[in-house]
């Protein structure tokens, strides 16, 4: 039945949309409080307010750091939504994706295949956790993998317009991208010349002046893009990231620890894609295990070539951060690069192979992805500690706010800190404690970093301060301003804002 691909994209358009509402209701629950999130925020719009592009309030110049221009499309949307606005292009992205790519594989499917899919691949708990992005909740790179299924399925179906859109997306997402779609589109043209001939062997690939065309043309994309960085890089101010990696792996290829640690990172890796590398290993041993060797030579070279790049640069972070092991190989930005190419290669393995086209005999299919499904918690909460799936999801029934955050979240202060928020100019500049910042999402933070484009009319600080950010406060504030102490927090507050925090208050209290 041609309309047999309804039901499939009905149900992942319902699961999204309830993952959508899980989003917001993390947010809103202050799960969210790591800068990054609010660092996209600021960048993907400060040119709708007349401030320099990408700029934000942490790193100053950020364009001078990643090629993050696909965000300048999003800006808008978030613009007047703020985090919001950055979920629903995340899920709008995925809706779309997965249901342009359901249709697609419905038409040349049988049901099984499909769902297998849907539930092992884009549905699964190793998804749910990416997109989740636990701490953060959102960086422009997690819309690689929508990204990436679109421009495979333009690939696929040979729409030349929608190739070269969803190719300059990819690229404009970050500068690696051209990294990805580079691999995406040499595996589907290695894929396709096995097909061909089943008796071929897949080094007869670099015979075929199209290969190196295309590896040509991906590797000009991606050296352009560096050349581009980097001169903005070191046109003023220099962010040396290139070169402040490249030092820590030199030093640290001398180092034991160094080198037990990233070996770690990647058997953990390895550990998140085996759900897709077994669903790939499935379809091949649906096709009697032909070419076997070369199918998976093409996916191990190409995430090599990813996971090259992933370490380069997660090794900028090593012996600075102590929390290395969460931001390197494993971490949501980086590693969907990794997930999306895997994904992505098992689809269209199925696709031009043709896996899946007929019924298996006895169901057979339904405890293979059983198994690929559930194995996927425990590989993610052994490889990402901050994944608590079943704890996140009682804790957001049982409690307004994250549990390890409520301790500084009393309800009175809370009360002024939300009507704050609500009444002052859209887009305003503030200084707030780190647990507070979800609270003002559609205004422009300033971090301690001091790298803000315009001082604060507002800061909030705990009265214990154990951060020492009143320190900062003569360099991040307007002059002058004014403290008014509630039970937990202190808000400071410069005239022109007085009105508002007179309202937000219960009662006026003594001006210090």
């Amino acid at each position: 039945m041609k309309s047999r691909w309804i039901v499939p994209v009905a149900t992942s358009s319902l699961i999204l949309l309830l993952f959508f509402c899980f989003k917001i209701a993390r947010f809103n629950a202050l799960y969210y409080t790591y800068n990054d999130m609010y660092i996209f925020l600021q960048a993907s719009c400060s040119w709708l307010d007349g401030r320099p592009l990408l700029y934000e309030n942490i790193w100053g110049y950020d364009d001078r750091i990643h090629n993050n221009y696909a965000m300048l499309l999003w800006g808008p949307l978030i613009y007047l939504s703020g985090a919001y606005g950055a979920f629903a292009v995340q899920v709008g992205l995925l809706a779309l994706s997965y249901g342009l790519l359901l249709r697609q594989l419905s038409r040349q499917m049988a049901s099984w295949a499909v769902w297998a899919a849907l539930s092992v691949l884009l549905l699964g708990p190793v998804w749910f956790w990416l997109n989740d992005h636990p701490g953060i909740g959102w960086h422009p790179e997690l819309t690689y993998f929508p990204l990436s299924i679109l421009f495979f399925l333009a690939l696929y179906t040979h729409q030349s317009t929608w190739f070269w859109v969803t190719g300059a997306l990819i690229v404009l997402v970050k500068e690696d991208g051209a990294l990805l779609a580079g691999a995406i589109h040499l595996a589907f043209l290695c894929l396709q010349y096995l097909a061909t001939n089943r008796e071929r062997s897949i080094f007869g690939i670099l015979t075929k002046p199209v290969f190196w065309r295309v590896l040509g043309g991906w590797a000009a994309v991606f050296i352009a893009g560096m050349v581009f960085l980097s001169y903005k890089n070191h046109s003023a101010e220099p962010e040396p990231r290139l070169q402040q990696a490249l030092d820590a792996i030199g030093s640290g290829l001398h180092d034991p620890t160094f080198i037990r640690t990233n070996l770690r990172l990647l058997g953990q890796t390895v550990l998140l894609l085996l759900p897709s590398i077994g669903l790939l290993v499935y379809g091949l041993f649906r096709t009697g295990w032909q070419q076997t060797g070369g199918v998976l030579l093409i996916y191990a070279v190409a995430q090599l070539a990813l996971l090259l790049s992933n370490w380069v640069q997660g090794g900028t972070y090593y012996g600075t951060n102590a929390l290395f092991d969460l931001v390197s190989l494993t971490w949501p930005p980086r590693f969907v690069l990794v997930y999306a190419f895997s994904v992505v290669y098992t689809l269209l393995v199925w696709l031009i192979l043709g896996v899946g086209r007929k019924e298996v005999p006895g169901r057979q299919w339904i405890p293979v992805c059983l198994v690929l499904v559930v194995v996927q918690l425990p590989l993610v909460q052994y490889a990402r500690p901050d994944f608590r799936l079943f704890a996140s999801l009682h804790a957001i029934v049982t409690h307004r706010y994250d549990p390890e955050k409520e301790s500084l979240l009393p309800a009175s202060d809370v009360a002024v800190v939300q009507k704050l928020a609500h009444g002052i100019p859209a887009r305003s500049n503030v200084f707030v404690f780190d647990y507070l910042i979800p609270f003002f999402h559609k205004h422009y933070n300033i971090w301690p970093t001091e790298k803000q484009w315009e001082k604060a009319d507002l800061a909030i600080i705990p009265n214990n301060d154990f951060q020492k950010l009143s320190e900062r406060l003569p360099r991040v504030m307007k002059q002058p301003y004014r403290a008014v102490r509630l039970n937990t927090y202190t808000v400071y507050v410069t005239p022109a804002y007085e009105s508002y925090l007179k309202k937000a208050l219960p009662e006026t209290p003594s001006l210090k």
